[in-house]
């Protein structure tokens, strides 16, 4: 097992869960401001739901590298491999 690279993609997967976390969000801001009867609204529902779809899938590969490192000793948290960087 190489560490070093579980650890970066960790800190990937961390980074693209963010990404679409904030992008969640800021549409939710937005589609709590339009009409629901619109296709605005749907659009908007839409790629939420979509966005949450890849962070469900990227989580369930966060776990994945979670498993596999599981024991190894003296591993840095992501945060702490992100300053490293």
């Amino acid at each position: 097992m190489n560490a070093d690279a579980e650890i970066q993609d960790l800190q990937a997967v961390s980074q693209n869960v963010l990404v679409a976390a904030d992008q969640i969000t800021a549409l939710e801001e937005e589609k709590r401001m339009v009409d629901p009867a619109t296709p605005r609204f749907r659009e908007l529902s839409d790629q939420i739901e979509m966005l949450a779809a890849e962070i469900h899938s990227v989580s369930k590969a966060e776990t994945g590298l979670a498993r596999e490192l599981a024991g190894e000793p003296g591993l840095p948290t992501v945060a702490e491999a992100d300053e490293r960087a």
